[in-house]
């Protein structure tokens, strides 16, 4: 898994969403992060469903490189080198700026205990030229008050697993034990989505190299 995500996390750092209009060669790599987001009734019937690409931003890309090429020098604990958590939002504006972090990314977004906004611990489902997280599911109150407006997606790294959280949730984006870093991957600014009791929204983040 780690060998697959490595070579996702090479090319992730010149991860450019390409317009359908730009011309390329037909035989250049396409890599590209997309999140579907599906609002739901406590029926399972779709109220709402839409697609959004990401934006990577600095401190993912300085992640991915310390994961990527060997050096002498180490911003990041690498010894949990795996993107496995997603964490829901309501910060407004909903920030897309290269700059973002996990401490920006956290500062902005309102959601507090003992609602939890994040999911970790995810276990990629991988083929030979993609990485998702599968459908992943939030809702009232677990992971935000019912009534509370989603307005954006951070794909994280949540650290080592924490044998006393066996359901892997946590308030903020890297949330981390004691030594192992915390860093923000990519944002993802979705439509406002405003989820009431028995409601819940469905995200899956997929990475393809084509």
């Amino acid at each position: 898994m780690y060998k697959l995500i490595g070579i996702g996390l090479l090319c992730l750092v010149a991860l450019i969403v390409i317009p359908v209009s730009s011309e390329t060669q037909s035989d250049d790599p396409s890599m590209y992060g997309i999140t579907t987001v599906v609002l739901k009734d406590d029926s399972g019937n779709i109220l709402f469903e839409n697609e959004v690409h990401n934006e990577v931003v600095d401190e993912g890309t300085a992640f991915m490189l310390a994961n990527t090429f060997q050096h002498g020098s180490f911003d990041f604990d690498l010894t949990s080198q795996h993107v496995d958590a997603l964490c829901v939002s309501d910060a407004d504006p909903f920030s897309i700026l290269d700059t973002e972090t996990h401490l920006t990314f956290n500062a902005d977004n309102t959601i507090s205990d003992p609602s939890k906004n994040c999911i970790g611990q995810i276990d990629f489902q991988l083929t030979n030229t993609s990485a998702s997280t599968g459908i992943q599911n939030f809702s009232p109150p677990t992971h935000f008050l019912s009534g509370t407006t989603i307005t954006g997606i951070g794909v994280c790294r949540s650290g080592d697993p924490d044998a006393d959280n066996p359901s892997a949730l946590s308030l903020d984006c890297g949330l981390q034990p004691i030594g192992v870093s915390a860093v923000l991957i990519a944002v993802v600014d979705i439509p406002d989505i405003t989820v009431f009791e028995n409601s819940t929204i469905s995200v899956t983040y997929t990475m393809n190299l084509d």
